[in-house]
């Protein structure tokens, strides 16, 4: 899963401490996109594993390859859990503190199958919000009163 193409959008952020403040917005998995993700996948499998067998690819190898493909329509089920909290000072995700203070980016990048969008508030690694409900609008909501 390559990147093909950058979006970077920044916004300045107001206040930002040490602390996590008052919780604002809790922002959970976005159960539609991750049923996509997973029916966009298992689509691919489908056809690859017919086409396999329309090949007659050796019997004994389907149910291997059958069981790697079902990994891989299960992977985005992973995403279920994604989630972080919007505070006062700053974001709370995977249990760290991330201060929301300063300059922040949300970074789009095309994917295999689709686009994923991360936000960098400060760190090099970006938090994944692709599989969020309504992430960029709710953060917009609680940083800057803007409602996209």
């Amino acid at each position: 899963m390559g990147q093909h193409r950058n979006d970077i959008q920044g916004q300045a952020v107001p206040g930002g401490g040490p602390e996590p403040g008052e919780l604002l917005y809790t922002v959970g998995p976005d159960w539609r996109r991750i049923g996509l993700e997973a029916l966009i996948r298992l689509a691919v499998s489908a056809f690859a594993l017919g086409l396999a067998a329309y090949q007659g690819t050796e019997p004994s190898l389907l149910l291997p390859t059958a069981a790697a493909l079902l990994v891989f329509v299960l992977w985005p089920l992973r995403h279920g859990r994604d989630g972080m909290e919007l505070c006062r000072g700053g974001v709370v995700y995977r249990s760290k503190f991330y201060p929301a203070g300063g300059r922040v980016a949300w970074r789009g990048v095309n994917t295999v199958f689709l686009s994923s969008t991360y936000l960098h508030l400060g760190q090099k690694k970006g938090i994944n919000v692709s599989f969020m409900k309504d992430a960029e609008k709710l953060f917009a909501r609680a940083y800057s009163n803007v409602i996209t």
